[in-house]
């Protein structure tokens, strides 16, 4: 039995919310099933993300959701693994479809950004809760509050071993703004050069400003169906699936930080699943938060030689009209980061990309594509691989 991808809807990602989170979340549910050529009254399970990870409360989230919606349900669940949130929710929806229980199934997800200081009283205490959920009483306490200063390390590690310049990364980011303005729904579109990226503010060395995604709000749901369910679209189906998760969370004591074993073993059981090899695939959409970070995936996930991706990227490899596509939707950096939804705004655009549907950015005629999710600092791993029939 195979489980197709019958349709899907994002919003623009932006800085802060410009409706309500029950009106956004209804306008991509509503998006998704037109899209699917699907009445929304023939859905019969909703899996959602929780709101976030800024503080923002999302009990009974799903449950409002349905009674929002009007829908009758037979599978009902809110999915909370970190960045691999909605491939998680993705993930409950399509084994539904595969045990025969439902027929279509959507998955939404969804991320909006809250600043505590916005309502100090209430805002601030939440944040410093969520600051210890996420990363533990030990680096809490001592002042992480994103996971900017891991990653960091990880990159001037990676450096180290690799030979990675600033230049190579920053070359990295004006490649995907580039993409990002052929996007409508990117959160930037103003043009970058190297030496922009190279001169932009330092956060945490050798990551500047412009090496690294922000958190956003934004949302996007997908419609998964059993074999026999057509669309008016052609037809694209999960010809793959992998998953791993490491036994760390962020910085690993006993681990490489510049080979990630999630990466490596997800995708590894993904393209076993699927029959294909890194070369097969004509378009991937990466999980990628930081520059330096997004070439090491490049390379775990096979599709380059360790410490040789900035090369590949460089030479125009990874363009939309190169050899290997990646992230032609703009990626994080350029895209946004709404984390809640990131891996369901990949699925869209791969989905997008084998239909034939990307507009300017449009890579040609690719069959195969790759989706690719993280939570952690790569500590865990989800692959999709979809074809175009």
């Amino acid at each position: 039995m195979k489980v197709n991808v019958l349709g899907a809807a994002v919003t623009p990602v932006r800085a802060s919310l410009t409706t309500t989170v029950r009106e956004m979340i209804m306008d991509v549910f509503l998006r998704a099933v037109e899209d699917a050529g699907v009445g929304p009254e023939e859905v019969e399970g909703l899996f959602i993300t929780p709101l976030g990870f800024a503080g923002m409360s999302s009990a009974m989230l799903a449950c409002n959701m349905a009674d929002y919606l009007g829908l009758n349900l037979k599978s009902l669940s809110m999915e909370e693994c970190g960045g691999t949130s909605s491939t998680s929710a993705f993930h409950y929806a399509m084994d539904e479809v595969l045990t025969g229980r439902n027929r279509i199934n959507v998955a939404i997800g969804l991320d909006v950004k809250f600043d505590p200081f916005e309502d100090f009283e209430y805002g601030l205490p939440e944040s410093i809760f969520t600051q210890h959920a996420l990363y533990g009483v030990h680096f809490a306490r001592y002042g992480i509050g994103t996971p900017v200063p891991f990653y960091a390390m990880s990159s001037q590690r990676y450096m180290h071993e690799y030979g990675v310049t600033p230049r190579d990364a920053a070359q990295l980011a004006v490649l995907l703004r580039g993409n990002a303005c052929k996007n409508p729904n990117a959160q930037f579109r103003k043009p970058i050069t190297v030496d922009e990226v190279l001169s932009s503010r330092m956060i945490s060395p050798p990551l500047r400003l412009l090496d690294c995604s922000t958190f956003s709000t934004g949302a996007a749901a997908c419609v998964l169906a059993a074999e026999d369910v057509r669309g008016t679209k052609p037809i694209v189906d999960i010809k793959g699936f992998g998953e791993f998760h490491h036994a760390s969370n962020f910085i690993p004591v006993r681990a490489s930080i510049t080979t990630f074993e999630s990466a490596r073993r997800a995708s590894a059981e993904a393209y076993g699943a699927a029959g294909v090899k890194p070369d097969d695939i004509d378009v991937a959409e990466v999980y990628d938060v930081f520059t330096y970070t997004e070439l090491m995936i490049y390379e775990d996930l096979g599709f380059f030689e360790k410490g040789t991706a900035a090369r590949h990227v460089r030479d125009g490899e990874t363009g939309t009209d190169g050899r290997i596509p990646i992230n032609p939707s703009g990626g994080r950096l350029s895209l946004g980061h709404p984390a809640g939804a990131t891996p369901l705004f990949e699925l869209a655009e791969v989905l997008w990309q084998l239909r034939g549907e990307a507009g300017e950015r449009q890579v040609k005629a690719p069959r195969l594509g790759l989706v690719h999710a993280e939570h952690g600092m790569l500590n865990g791993g989800i692959v999709i691989i979809m074809e175009r029939h």
